[in-house]
């Protein structure tokens, strides 16, 4: 099956819509606050459709739209996997995901009031979970299949195989 160079940007296009409007949608309507991480994932989802959708309008030319958007899917699949295996408690995180400590707190009642409002952060307990699958899961399961397919259609590119 034969799919062109537009095509192929605008389906992906459309996955990294999905993604990025339900992480939207799951922190604001759910009320479910990101953590430092699953907001660095956003943000390269966001770079990941802004380079779909330079292949979609073929802004530059096709090898770099193909390229970058191979290099940052690479990235985000890292970073995604790198959450999942905080959130299984694989490996310790070296980033400061957690919110501030209450440590400058000046009495019991300020440090109560600190503990009873502050929501937790910490980017090794997931908010959010479809049969078990976390949303660092889901990100890091969608970066890695779009990554390969885009490095295929990118092999192809490189080596002036693929028809536009």
């Amino acid at each position: 099956m034969n799919i062109s160079f537009k095509n192929f940007f605008i389906l992906n296009a459309s996955f990294a819509i999905v993604i990025v409007s339900s992480s939207f949608l799951i922190e604001y309507f759910f009320q479910v606050a990101p953590c430092k991480l699953c907001l660095i994932q956003r943000y390269m989802w966001i770079c990941v459709l802004i380079s779909f959708l330079l292949g979609v309008f073929q802004i530059p030319n096709k090898k770099i739209i193909s390229t970058i958007s191979s290099i940052t899917l690479f990235l985000l699949s890292l970073t995604a996997l790198y959450h999942s295996l905080i959130e299984y408690g694989l490996i310790k995180n070296i980033l400061s995901c957690a919110t501030s400590s209450g440590l400058d707190a000046t009495s019991i009642e300020e440090l109560s009031n600190i503990i009873l409002n502050t929501n937790n952060n910490d980017c090794a307990f997931p908010k959010f979970s479809f049969y078990g699958i976390t949303l660092s899961n889901l990100s890091f399961i969608t970066s890695l299949i779009l990554l390969l397919l885009n490095l295929q259609v990118t092999k192809k590119i490189l080596f002036n195989n693929y028809e536009s």
